[in-house]
């Protein structure tokens, strides 16, 4: 397991607790993200940057590329199908643009039968050796036991998430 990767914290108002949003956890060839959010935009948002800072320090990465990113999504669609489309969609363009991400917003999540689709709106930078250490090399999301989970009491969302390395 990479021991260089902080767990990601989201501040929060004064009368609420601050929120985790990722943290690594071992796996045994592979790794193994666990993602909160407060939403299910929220941890759609989170997994892109717990993903995307398995691969770069995202304090280096500036957000000067802007991108705007519709996904459409087969029928009959389930939410971890979305994260998976999201996630792989993401790992595309970082690989085909040479390009590192360090803001997601999800704008839309459309789940209507066969209108199924995600709007997002991404920030980054190209890739720089001098500037961006590669963490790792992520080849894929896995679906091997992915689950979404909505706390029933807190209302929040969670996942964790293997990736290919």
């Amino acid at each position: 397991m990479r021991k260089n990767v902080k767990n990601n914290f989201m501040t929060a108002p004064d009368d609420e607790k601050s929120f985790i949003k990722y943290e690594t956890m071992d796996h045994l060839s592979d790794v193994r993200l666990k993602v909160y959010g407060k939403n299910i935009k929220d941890l759609f948002e989170n997994a892109a940057e717990g993903m995307f800072s398995l691969i770069s320090d995202l304090d280096n990465v500036k957000k000067g590329i802007k991108k705007d990113i519709m996904i459409n999504i087969m029928e009959n669609a389930d939410p971890e199908d979305f994260l998976m489309a999201w996630l792989e969609k993401l790992l595309y363009i970082c690989e085909v643009e040479g390009l590192l991400f360090s803001y997601f917003k999800i704008k839309d999540l459309k789940n209507a039968g066969s209108q199924n689709s995600i709007s997002a709106f991404i920030k980054g930078e190209r890739i720089n050796p001098k500037k961006h250490e590669i963490f790792l090399q992520i080849k894929a999301p896995a679906y091997h036991n992915l689950h979404i989970q909505q706390d029933k009491k807190t209302g929040t969302y969670n996942v964790e998430i293997i990736f290919d390395v």
